[in-house]
């Protein structure tokens, strides 16, 4: 190689983003750029042999062969994580080659691993106790069934359970919402979307003994962008909260509201109102409930909270005039609002169940 050629080589190397290391066929140092020594915060002086130098440098336990650069591996360099891997060199002769170790610094992902691995270690810890108790009833039921419905029986089992559920939503939710982009959004009907969930929300309403009502103003669809399950997901949370802390023998009732630029999903209850919520005041903050709740109530809506801001779009909660909680699920819309009147006429009010 001429001088001319390998002055050209080092200022190639130099210009790189990452640290790069040729090494010739017997594994030695043939030409190092100034980010790999930064990188590795070693001297990389030509000649030197880099696998016994990286075993000292990194106190190794084992020496590093060609394989384990071919595969690539990661070092912990101080506060830094760093990913070595190492591409086919240019040699005059097949078995005569070398190559070229591209050492990149990994650290932003490796923090993502770390806080995964941690969110993970969270939640079983907060899984263990709802399970815990779960299974403790129901060996409880089979000794003593009189003691199992003092501790609350299946109510006890199923509200533990939605809590469960309720937790592994909220992380699937967290983890998709940090890798989730604008592009990853479909139009979807959410007209059609809320008579689905209605149709699935019935079996629990028959257990809780509350009616669950739709009302929806006309057949035209109602296009909104986004992802279609998450939105379910969070007006289903909405109801599921409703219909549970309603007292049996009233109604939930859901409707479906088309202004200029927005759609909104309403949710009116007769539970008595949310705690701390006073006439004419709105509630968008939902932790509180979630931290004082044994069951999930609350967290649910913390949830779709979540959601909905993912959207672009909110959740508040306000008193109607039942007494009880209207909660409002707003979204942008695509497709502008009715011509007609801004209160829909309930003529053709379409009831999913009275």
């Amino acid at each position: 190689m001429s001088d001319d050629t390998a002055r050209r080589a080092r200022a190639a190397l130099a210009g790189l983003p990452c640290g790069v290391v040729v090494l010739d066929a017997a594994g030695a140092i043939a030409e190092a750029n100034t980010r790999a020594s930064a990188l590795l915060a070693m001297a990389l002086p030509v000649g030197l042999d880099f696998s016994e130098a990286l075993g000292e440098r990194f106190a190794l336990p084992e020496v590093l062969r060609p394989a384990d650069f071919e595969r690539g591996f990661d070092l912990r360099a101080g506060e830094a994580t760093l990913w070595l891997q190492a591409g086919e060199g240019a040699g005059a002769a097949p078995g005569t080659r070398g190559c070229v170790i591209a050492i990149t610094d990994v650290s932003p992902f490796a923090r993502r691993v770390d806080e995964r691995e941690t969110s993970l270690r969270f939640l079983l810890h907060d899984l263990r106790s709802p399970l815990n108790s779960i299974n403790a009833l129901t060996q409880l039921d089979a000794l003593d069934p009189d003691a199992f419905e003092r501790c609350g029986g299946m109510e006890q089992i199923t509200q533990l359970a939605h809590y469960v559920l309720s937790l592994g939503e909220q992380f699937i939710i967290t983890s998709v919402a940090e890798h989730l982009h604008a592009r990853d959004f479909r139009r979807f009907d959410l007209r059609a979307t809320v008579r689905q969930i209605i149709a699935q929300q019935e079996v629990t309403a028959v257990y809780c003994g509350v009616a669950l009502h739709l009302w929806l103003p006309d057949s035209a669809p109602v296009w909104v962008n986004g992802m279609r399950n998450f939105v379910a997901r969070a007006i289903q949370n909405v109801i599921d909260n409703a219909v549970r802390a309603s007292p049996r023998g009233e109604a939930v009732s859901v409707s479906l509201r088309h202004g200029e630029g927005c759609a909104e999903v309403l949710v009116n209850d007769r539970a008595g109102g949310l705690p701390g919520l006073a006439q004419e005041t709105r509630i968008t903050d939902f932790d509180k409930l979630a931290k004082k709740s044994a069951t999930g109530f609350g967290l649910g809506l913390k949830l779709a909270v979540q959601i909905m801001e993912l959207h672009g779009g909110s959740l508040y909660a306000e008193r109607n005039d039942t007494g009880g909680t209207r909660f409002v699920l707003r979204l942008p819309c695509l497709n502008p609002a009715p011509a007609r009147a801004a209160h829909p006429s309930l003529a053709d009010a379409d009831r999913a169940r009275r």
